[in-house]
């Protein structure tokens, strides 16, 4: 993809668009929504400014590609901030006929319950795409339900509202060193400011310390990309993985010092002329002292479905899932899925972690036949819980 952390549509990993800060302003919750938007509006490029034939042209075809200013409402839901809609405007040009196009775009989002955002993104390919680079910086204030830390805290089923807002910022380099493969170093700071609208909560552990409500983290890592898929936005084959480290510490201004660490995977299997078999799997670690608001999130991006984010929360977590996807017609198809996952205070300790199973399916509209893009419909069922996505693009 040209994120993982979730991670992806046009910039690898493509953080955010502009989306939500979401679920306490860190970045894996907003890069879902960003890759919808971005595979959105790359999808309407393709249908709306010229034929399939060209749109299917290999990359690197057009080294002479004019401005292509888009302007799309993109729509949304999720069982953390509800229903809601993304107004974006996003720019494709190529200024040095790189092999994708460069993106500089904007936009606001706005949901049912409240939570709105607005953000800004740029990503761009030099040294004929050898290097990649990706900017983003985004506010947004989200409400939503805080079940405390730990698996028994999200069994319990008990929480208070909480109001997160949060400017993101984040910056990374990325160099092509084999084929495929790309290594670089990513920045991150966050801004948060935390409010729980319910006083004297039933349970002590859901009444946060005061130096968490309000803080900043600031951090730099490394970023790894292998991506050797037949198609972005549709991919039948091949295998894209994401590797993401960030080390907040007082030097770079940030009030914790801790790591945080995202690996995902996806491989993709035709195994019919009509049906592809996909994989992911995804890797979270957090070491000690980190904020509440950066700690593993089941439910995160792909990481399952059938959960509401933030529900079970900690410092490790491990996830697998499978998706057949079958094409019923020209432009339709249905998606069966199922995983399981686990949640637990470290990664040593995710054999006796809680696990939690997630099953499901879904409908699938080819929004873009020219790029293979589909709208997406997705009923999900998890342990005691359900939840209903329509979105943009496939999950993973």
């Amino acid at each position: 993809m040209f994120l993982s952390e979730r991670t992806i549509a046009v910039a690898s990993p493509l953080l955010a668009l502009l989306a939500p800060l979401a679920a306490q302003a860190q970045e894996r919750p907003v890069q879902q929504i960003a890759t919808d938007t971005v595979t959105a509006t790359t999808a309407l490029s393709a249908d709306g400014k010229g034929s399939d034939e060209e749109a299917a042209k290999p990359s690197g075809a057009d080294k002479k590609m004019k401005p292509d200013l888009l302007v799309v409402p993109i729509p949304m839901s999720n069982p953390t901030i509800g229903a809601g809609i993304t107004l974006a405007g996003v720019l494709f040009y190529n200024p040095n006929g790189s092999k994708q196009p460069w993106v500089t775009g904007g936009g606001a989002f706005y949901t049912t319950n409240k939570s709105w955002g607005a953000g800004a993104v740029h990503s761009m390919a030099l040294d004929e795409d050898r290097f990649k680079v990706l900017l983003f910086g985004g506010y947004a204030d989200i409400n939503m339900n805080f079940y405390g830390i730990g698996a028994n805290a999200g069994d319990r089923d008990i929480s208070v509202d909480l109001e997160d807002r949060g400017t993101m910022i984040l910056a990374e380099g990325q160099y092509e060193i084999a084929k495929n493969l790309y290594f670089g170093a990513r920045y991150r700071f966050m801004d948060v400011n935390s409010r729980i609208k319910r006083e004297n909560p039933l349970f002590p552990d859901l009444n946060l310390p005061g130096n968490l409500l309000d803080s900043k983290t600031s951090g730099i890592g490394p970023s790894v990309t292998f991506d050797s898929r037949d198609n972005q936005f549709s991919p039948r084959k091949g295998v894209n993985v994401t590797l993401v480290g960030i080390f907040n510490m007082d030097a770079l201004g940030s009030d914790f010092s801790y790591d945080t660490w995202q690996l995902s995977a996806n491989a993709y299997f035709p195994v019919t002329s009509s049906g592809t078999l996909a994989i992911h799997s995804g890797v979270c670690a957090v070491s000690k002292g980190a904020p509440f608001y950066d700690l593993c999130m089941y439910g995160q991006g792909g990481d399952l479905r059938g959960y509401e984010m933030g529900r079970y929360r900690d410092r490790a977590m491990a996830t697998a899932q499978v998706e057949w996807r079958q094409q019923l017609s020209e432009r339709f198809g249905a998606v069966l899925f199922g995983g399981v996952g686990t949640i637990a205070g470290s990664l040593g300790d995710l054999d006796d972690g809680k696990f939690l199973p997630s099953v499901g399916m879904g409908l699938r509209y080819k929004a873009s036949p020219a790029t293979g893009t589909n709208l997406r419909l997705d009923i999900a069922m998890g342990r005691d819980s359900q939840a209903i996505y329509f979105g943009i693009g496939e999950v993973f």
